[in-house]
C-alpha cells in the first residue's frame, strides 16, 4: 500500500498567493473587491441596501451607485465620515482612497439586469 504524503498538497491560499504574486492586474482587482465588501459595514443601515460600490476612477476615487437622489445627498453629506471609517480597511489593503463619488445613474435593480 502506497503511503500518502500530505506535505506536497498546495492549499487554495498558496495557489492564490502564487497567482497574485505574478499578476499585478489580478492583485488590483482582488484589492478593490475586498474594498467593496466593507461598504455595508462602513455605511450601515439603511444605506447598505440603497447604495453599492460600482467601481473606481483612477486609483483614489471610489464610485458608488445609489438608489435615489436623496441617498446621494445624504451620503454626500457624510462623505468625510465615510472616508474616515474606511481608513483601517484601505490602510490594510494599501489603497489610497481620497474621494468617493455618488451616482444615481449607475444604480440598477435586479429586474433591470435580467
Amino acid at each position: 500500500m502506497k503511503e500518502i504524503l500530505y506535505t506536497d498538497f498546495k492549499g487554495i491560499d498558496s495557489v492564490l498567493s502564487a497567482m497574485l504574486d505574478d499578476n499585478a492586474i489580478l492583485q488590483k482587482a482582488m484589492k478593490r473587491s475586498n474594498l467593496y465588501t466593507f461598504w455595508a459595514k462602513v455605511v450601515g443601515k439603511p444605506f447598505d441596501v440603497k447604495s453599492k460600490p460600482y467601481g473606481m476612477l483612477g486609483a483614489n476615487t471610489m464610485v458608488i451607485a445609489c438608489e435615489s437622489a436623496a441617498v446621494v445627498q445624504e451620503l454626500t453629506l457624510r462623505k468625510k465620515q465615510i472616508i474616515k471609517k474606511y481608513s483601517p480597511y484601505v490602510k490594510s489593503l494599501k489603497i489610497d482612497l481620497k474621494d468617493i463619488v455618488f451616482d444615481v445613474k449607475k444604480w440598477k435593480t435586479i429586474e433591470e439586469t435580467d
